[in-house]
């Protein structure tokens, strides 16, 4: 249905001039979009840009979002792209603003495993994360980077210093869970500790410590003078 044949409080425009929240998500980005394309009104591809993202990476494929990714979608090139990206980006910095206040502290390898033990401890394959922190060691986000047995091969360091720079973080605390229950530090650990902590002092960052978790006990590698 075309923009001029909707009744006016379905519009997209005005549904958000009501209130912010009746605006869907294809709501938002149609009134970016502005325009459809030929015989495609703006909010089918506004649904077609939406359900890519969605279906695909769900919430991080507006947290992980490059504009190159939406002009394969008929009707969206690079101005129309760049401007959804624009919005997507300023929404997040915003987020990150106001939340600032409210950033878990991490001072302390404790609060590291209080925070994730319950997330961990009856997995029965490895996770590895990588906890994203600032200069006064508060958590701005965290991401899963691997998952299954542990080695440096396996883990994905690129990915996690991606990361590392969209938080501008200062500093990172590595983390995994053991399956089996006991947190003890294998070889593998202590490897891929110190092959992370040389690739973050390449981009000014520190790798602060690795906690491993086991079930309702954890091993802070920083603690026993690994870092």
């Amino acid at each position: 249905m075309l923009i001029k044949e909707m009744r006016h409080e379905d519009k997209p425009r005005e549904r958000f001039a009501i209130s912010p929240q009746l605006a869907s998500n294809t709501d938002l980005v149609a009134i970016l979009l502005r325009t459809g394309r030929q015989g495609h009104s703006v909010m089918e591809v506004a649904k077609e840009v939406v359900d890519m993202l969605e279906s695909s990476s769900g919430i991080n494929g507006y947290e992980d979002l490059n504009w190159r990714d939406l002009i394969d979608i008929k009707g969206i090139g690079p101005d129309k792209a760049v401007t959804i990206c624009a919005a997507v980006e300023l929404g997040r910095r915003l987020s990150l603003l106001c939340s600032r206040r409210k950033l878990v502290s991490f001072s302390a390898p404790d609060k590291v495993a209080a925070f994730f033990m319950e997330k961990l401890r009856h997995e029965n394959q490895e996770h590895f994360l990588v906890s994203y922190l600032n200069v006064k060691n508060r958590l701005l986000g965290y991401q899963e980077i691997s998952k299954g047995n542990l080695n440096a091969a396996l883990v994905d360091i690129k990915e996690a210093m991606k990361w590392g720079i969209r938080y501008k973080a200062y500093g990172m605390i590595l983390l995994h869970n053991h399956p089996s229950g006991y947190p003890e530090p294998s070889k593998e650990d202590i490897e891929v500790t110190k092959t992370f902590a040389a690739g973050a002092r390449l981009l000014d960052m520190q790798v602060l410590d690795h906690v491993i978790i086991g079930d309702g006990t954890f091993v802070s590698l920083h603690e026993r003078g690994i870092i």
